[in-house]
């Protein structure tokens, strides 16, 4: 898939210079800012969301959703409203950070009450003290991320400027993000080849076989039973029995 927009010309470049000066040293913090220590995937969320509405201070709130398995799942959020909406766009499938995040676009919303394309949305987003948003695709190289999504108090909160800084922070946070995704999935694969792993000696000494054989064991179990080979590692490890819930 090739990137949803190119990167930033010398005429986008120079729309940073209508920063003012504490907006700017805090963009030339921002990497720092964002890396958290040893990549934690929740920790990551949250920084990015804080500092969101710190550098881009005409958000009053923020969301991150991210592609799970093809399935847009909201993260984190920061304010009341982001968890509200989240889930009506989650229930009726339509949605400013749906359609950033499945297509890949940048999408404004500059005054809700003139906003037609999600109705039911901008309606209950009005009620909840929305009035203006910016949705901003989170993507690494080929892959999708997800999106970032910033609410505003006011119509018309979100100018050139903002749209500008909103999309060089984003491409920061995406990277941070990649990398905490990287980092989880790696932990997660080490947790689950310890927990295989355990499983393997107890079958070993239980029955005197040898390695490939109690992987050959619990191979077979996970087939009877449709269940994924970790969870019959981690029940075997836990009660000492070969079975469960089929």
């Amino acid at each position: 898939m090739a990137p949803p927009h190119d990167p930033p010309g010398p005429e986008g470049v120079a729309g940073l210079l209508d920063l003012d000066d504490a907006q700017f040293d805090t963009l030339k913090v921002l990497s720092r800012a964002l890396h958290v220590k040893e990549a934690d995937l929740p920790q990551t969320l949250e920084a990015i969301l804080s500092a969101a509405t710190s550098v881009i201070r005409c958000a009053d709130h923020a969301g991150v959703n991210l592609l799970v398995r093809d399935r847009l799942e909201p993260q984190a959020t920061v304010g009341s409203a982001p968890p509200r909406l989240d889930e009506l766009q989650q229930r009726t499938g339509v949605g400013p950070c749906f359609d950033a995040s499945r297509h890949q676009c940048v999408v404004r919303v500059a005054d809700m009450a003139d906003e037609s394309r999600w109705p039911e949305f901008a309606a209950a987003a009005t009620t909840l003290g929305v009035h203006s948003m910016l949705c901003v695709p989170l993507w690494v190289d080929d892959r999708r991320l997800g999106s970032l999504s910033l609410y505003g108090a006011a119509p018309e909160a979100f100018d050139a400027a903002a749209a500008q800084l909103a999309d060089l922070y984003a491409t920061h946070a995406a990277v941070a993000l990649a990398d905490a995704q990287r980092t989880d999935q790696l932990r997660r694969a080490m947790a689950n080849r310890d927990v295989i792993g355990q499983a393997k000696g107890v079958l070993m000494e239980r029955h005197r076989i040898t390695g490939d054989e109690a992987f050959e064991m619990l191979k077979e179990a996970s087939r009877r039973l449709n269940r994924k080979i970790v969870d019959v590692a981690e029940t075997l490890a836990h009660s000492g029995e070969l079975s469960g819930p089929s």
